[in-house]
């Protein structure tokens, strides 16, 4: 179901056991949306919108758009709109978005700008 937010008010579900990881190079440049049922890992740059069960988004990775996800590790930078159940922020991680959530880590060092809404 759409939503203001498009597809963000729903998670995807957790990853299954023999689902594959897709890795974004870090010399990868991608405009437009991705979904995925396997654990996406970004090292390049990505501007549109992410949906899988698991994101990672490495210390040379930067996301600008929207992420939807069951589980976010944010190591770079991500800048949009986040919806993930469970959202762990690196001491590197820069993230300039609005975060809906249910559980949030934000370690010391993490920059975060934006609001946080606590989902149950």
């Amino acid at each position: 179901m759409k939503t203001p937010h498009g597809d963000l008010d729903r998670w995807p579900d957790p990853v299954s056991p023999n689902a594959r990881r897709s890795i974004f190079a870090q010399d990868l440049v991608v405009e437009g949306d991705a979904t995925s049922s396997g654990p996406i890992e970004i090292q390049g740059n990505v501007v549109g919108s992410l949906r899988a069960p698991e994101i990672g988004v490495t210390g040379s990775g930067r996301v600008e758009g929207s992420v939807a996800t069951h589980d976010l590790v944010v190591l770079g930078a991500v800048s949009g709109m986040i919806s993930a159940r469970n959202v762990q922020l690196a001491p590197s991680a820069v993230v300039q978005a609005d975060v809906i959530h249910e559980r949030i880590a934000i370690e010391a060092g993490a920059e975060l700008e934006g609001r946080l809404q606590r989902k149950a």
